[in-house]
């Protein structure tokens, strides 16, 4: 496993020769913070994103620029260099961005989240909202515009220190950054990838024109664009075609904008498969993996991982395991859902009201088929990350349901580490689908009453089956790991500039 791995990563130095790769996201991979002893502590930034990054990051010695989130990086982000991280043996360099509060609070609370969020996941409720009123109209001017402003000058800064740079701008945060970047240099390669889905023109016409306009421009200023799945590849088409009157070559997967080629392909991001699963077996995550073991001897085990995020149809996820519980009575006592969540943007009214909801459904499920012995869900929201891991190593079902996702990491974590041969139940509007669908239980989100029959598919069926169901979902992941992700993506980038070159000749 190793030596595929050095493979890989051989590869990946042969692509990049003498080239530099800066890394651009809201987040970065690790929180800086100050003990009482005012000594630097670090700990694991949290998110799909994160994880993906990271191992890309140290395959390729980046420089990895962020936000400041807390007063001790915020100092550190004064200092205005780059830091080498860990501190004993520097895989890469962080270089962290002081936004100011207010700007951050706009650009980050009111359009980053919910607004751009809700529209590429397909979560607003037209009938009440979202309603565009000047605060947003504000936010996206004196937030959104001058963020990424401050991302695209850091970014240059970094970029001009390197011979041939690769800059790769990270998810919505960042639409319109290498729009700025254009303007203070044509010296980079301008690569930004979309974590989460692409919304298509009706859903993305929510915006008013200018906003729209300005955002698909921010995207049409990169060389190249990235996306999780064809479909979402194949929705930023149809915008550029529908609300730019873009030339688009479909067969190329091309964009002719303002007298440039802007190429747009599909790249399905996956985990560090090695790293997961030193992680899955550390002091941590097998004292947690006892505890399981021990509070659910007997029981099947349903379980889900995710941010308490409205996107994730957490409380759909509920009531279908309710409908279970009332469709087969017989499992009452014999099965157990254990609901792993993460608090996330608790300062967003939206997120705050659809925690409350969460909770208030557990609470009802659990008076309404509980009994002294047993209770149907373990509810808990915080961030632990090595009971989250214990967790996947021990399900018999994986409820993976959200109503879109870009592509949903957790769908590949827990078949990669998974030890009983536990069984996928997958939305069709993950992104995940298009490579993990033959081997899960494939669901409708909004269909309660279906998952409910395939939560119940999955707890009896038959070992045979469930093994083979595993094997070849282990088998995608560990074959199509995040340094193959970035693989593709680098000799793309590679191709793309020869093509250049002798368009040139």
């Amino acid at each position: 496993m190793h030596g595929n791995r050095r493979s890989k990563g051989s590869k990946l130095k042969k692509l990049l020769e003498d080239r530099s790769i800066i890394l651009v996201s809201n987040r970065g991979p690790v929180e800086f913070r100050q003990n009482e002893s005012g000594e630097l502590e670090t700990r694991r930034g949290g998110g799909g994103l994160i994880s993906a990054m990271t191992a890309v990051s140290e395959e390729t010695r980046a420089t990895w620029i962020s936000a400041a989130m807390t007063s001790t990086e915020r100092s550190i982000a004064q200092e205005g260099s780059a830091i080498g991280f860990p501190g004993d043996n520097p895989l890469y360099r962080i270089r962290l961005i002081d936004i100011p509060e207010v700007v951050y609070n706009r650009y980050y609370n009111i359009v980053s989240n919910p607004l751009l969020w809700f529209i590429h996941h397909y979560i607003w409720n037209f009938a009440e909202g979202p309603s565009i009123t000047t605060e947003i109209h504000r936010a996206w001017h004196e937030g959104y515009v001058v963020a990424n402003k401050l991302f695209a000058k850091a970014a240059t800064e970094e970029s001009l220190k390197h011979k041939d740079p690769i800059i790769m701008l990270q998810d919505y945060h960042l639409f319109m950054a290498a729009k700025y970047i254009r303007e203070l240099t044509d010296k980079p390669f301008l690569f930004h990838f979309t974590h989460i889905p692409w919304a298509e023109p009706d859903y993305l016409s929510v915006l008013p024109l200018e906003m729209r306009l300005q955002l698909m421009e921010g995207m049409l200023s990169n060389d190249l664009v990235g996306f999780q799945s064809k479909h979402y590849a194949s929705n930023f088409l149809l915008c550029c075609k529908t609300l730019l009157d873009c030339r688009v070559n479909w067969k190329k997967r091309v964009v002719l904008w303002q007298g440039r080629e802007v190429y747009v392909r599909a790249y399905p991001i996956s985990i560090d498969y090695n790293s997961l699963l030193r992680t899955s077996e550390s002091t941590d995550v097998l004292k947690y993996e006892l505890k399981l073991t021990e509070e659910n001897r007997g029981l099947s085990l349903i379980v889900r991982t995710d941010r308490s995020d409205p996107s994730k149809n957490i409380i759909r996820g509920f009531r279908a395991y309710e409908a279970l519980l009332s469709k087969h009575p017989e499992l009452k006592g014999k099965v157990k859902f254990l609901a792993l969540l993460y608090p996330t943007r608790e300062n967003i009214e939206e997120y705050r009201n659809y925690r409350n909801e969460i909770e208030a459904t557990v609470d009802e499920i659990n008076r309404r088929y509980g009994t002294d012995n047993w209770s149907p869900i373990y509810f808990r929201i915080e961030d632990n990350y090595s009971e989250s891991v214990a967790a996947l190593k021990q399900y018999d079902v994986l409820l993976v349901n959200p109503i879109f996702d870009g592509m949903n990491l957790v769908s590949k974590e827990g078949p990669a580490i998974n030890s009983r041969n536990g069984v996928l139940v997958l939305s069709d509007n993950a992104g995940a689908s298009a490579e993990l669908s033959n081997a899960s239980l494939m669901v409708n989100p909004f269909d309660v009453d279906r998952m409910a029959d395939a939560l119940h598919r999955a707890i009896v069926m038959s070992p045979h089956e469930r093994q083979m169901r595993n094997d070849y979902l282990k088998k995608i992941v560990m074959r199509n790991d995040s340094i193959k992700w970035l693989h593709y993506q680098l000799k793309d980038i590679t191709s793309l500039e020869k093509k250049r070159v002798l368009a040139r000749i």
